[in-house]
């Protein structure tokens, strides 16, 4: 080993030791915190976590959980742990006390399993947890015995079941909720929306869940040439690329709960398999929602609610493609009878 080569090695363990040791330090920092909130309590109060750290969808799709575990535990106060960059979603909800915004994973593995909550829903999947620096794993042992993992898990049943069967819940159906203060509202009252509007997400963060770029501008004209609507995008950054009068570029402008607002507001939501789906889902918008097949699952359903029994969404897919080989006569079609027909309920396909 050269010298270069010999520096470079002790200077990676010297950071990785260095972080594993500041994320002890500040993990019993947190456990001294919860801790001093168990004396307070007296034994009038259980302390119980919630775990679901990503993906802004899977949180909303989670958010039925701490309902039901209020329910079950009237009295308990509730933490649910979550990324920061997450942490709105949930630190507005009414049956949540507080919400702890995780550092790392590691420091997330140490607190959790110090014995410091005496309930812990752990709604992670097996072999999901793992911390990129120090490669500590915080494993859902409960997961691993029922064998819900990253590569079968919607083989379990939608998102919001299989977090129940993790965290050992009955399995109840019920639609998410989102909690949008008057300030979010504020912000989309100054965008002065149009009335006759739809919504559509184009991109996710896997290329294998979305249709292609030619389609969604030819389904855009469509909709804004012949239909008349105002058609707004959201997401990260754009897909569209027009200079029509009738089309809203927001994408990378507002915080996620302002664009579930923005997306409450319109007559239709439009979208991939993605966070804003489950946004619309919670918000109570109609959705159409492009589907194919993703990795191993052929057939799946991510929602709860009425986007899952169909009366508020239509699910278009077609068996055996992935949704970029979706055909743009088929959906449409589809939206076609959308329009003509909502609010009656729609049939998902």
């Amino acid at each position: 080993m050269d010298l270069s080569a010999f520096r470079a090695l002790w200077l990676h363990r010297y950071r990785k030791y260095t972080y594993i040791l500041g994320e002890y330090v500040r993990a019993l920092g947190t456990i001294a915190h919860f801790s001093a909130l168990k004396i307070s309590f007296r034994g009038r109060k259980q302390l119980v976590a919630i775990l679901r750290t990503e993906h802004f969808g899977d949180i909303v799709a989670a958010e039925p959980l701490a309902r039901q575990v209020r329910a079950l535990t009237p009295d308990a106060y509730i933490v649910w742990i979550v990324r920061p960059v997450f942490k709105e979603l949930v630190e507005r909800h009414p049956e949540i006390d507080e919400v702890w915004a995780q550092p790392s994973v590691l420091q997330r593995k140490l607190v959790c399993e110090s014995g410091v909550f005496e309930k812990m829903y752990n709604l992670e999947f097996w072999q999901s947890n793992r911390d990129p620096i120090s490669e500590h794993v915080h494993q859902n042992r409960v997961a691993a015995q029922k064998d819900i993992t990253v590569f079968n898990y919607f083989e379990k049943g939608n998102l919001l079941s299989i977090f129940q069967q993790c965290a050992e819940l009955p399995v109840l159906d019920d639609a998410p909720r989102v909690y949008i203060d008057d300030v979010d509202r504020e912000r989309v009252d100054a965008l002065q929306l149009p009335e006759k509007l739809i919504v559509i997400h184009c991109s996710s963060n896997y290329p294998t869940k979305d249709w292609s770029v030619e389609n969604w501008h030819t389904l855009t004209n469509w909709l804004m040439l012949e239909k008349g609507y105002y058609v707004a995008e959201i997401g990260l950054k754009n897909v569209i690329q027009t200079a029509h009068p009738q089309y809203i570029n927001l994408c990378g402008q507002f915080s996620i709960l302002q664009t579930a607002e923005i997306i409450r507001r319109a007559h239709f939501f439009v979208g991939i398999d993605s966070g804003p789906a489950h946004l619309a889902n919670a918000v109570g918008t109609f959705g159409v929602l492009l589907f194919g097949r993703l990795n191993n699952f052929d057939a799946y359903m991510p929602y709860s609610g009425d986007y899952r029994n169909g009366n508020n969404a239509l699910m278009i897919r077609e068996p055996g493609k992935t949704c970029a080989a979706l055909d743009y006569g088929l959906v449409k079609a589809e939206m076609e009878t959308v329009l003509e027909q909502i609010p009656k309920a729609a049939t998902v396909i």
